[in-house]
């Protein structure tokens, strides 16, 4: 094999000259370079292909685990969170009524607890 190879490179040596070989050389480095990259580019689409299919294989997997009320689940949970986290509707208006008799007070002139214009604050009186 070793031997034909070295007598086919000296007849084209001999055939095409220095120049021509030159030429051979560059046309055939280039034409290997090309086939890499199909070659690259097709196991880069088969690698794709088997990683796309393994993810559809594993999301059908996924949605079989799942029941089937997972959103009547949900629903339920979220529900739950929401009348933990909400305060009753009486306590609301509590607070409400609270923050708006806070503010009338606030409004009025020298009725502040604590008021520094008389001199006396009701933690110092003795």
């Amino acid at each position: 094999m070793e031997l034909q190879l070295i007598l086919v490179l000296l007849i084209a040596f001999l055939l095409l000259g220095p120049e021509g070989m030159l030429n051979v050389a560059t046309k055939l480095g280039e034409f290997m370079r090309k086939a890499r990259e199909i070659i690259d580019q097709i196991k880069m689409e088969a690698y794709l292909e088997e990683f796309n299919r393994k993810m559809m294989e594993e999301e059908k997997r996924m949605k079989e685990e799942l029941p089937e009320d997972i959103a009547e689940e949900l629903k339920e949970e979220l529900e739950d969170v929401y009348e933990e986290e909400t305060p009753p509707k009486a306590v609301s208006e509590n607070k409400k009524e609270n923050l708006k008799e806070e503010k009338k007070e606030d409004e009025q002139p020298g009725k502040a607890s604590g008021d520094a214009s008389n001199g006396t604050s009701e933690g110092a009186k003795v």
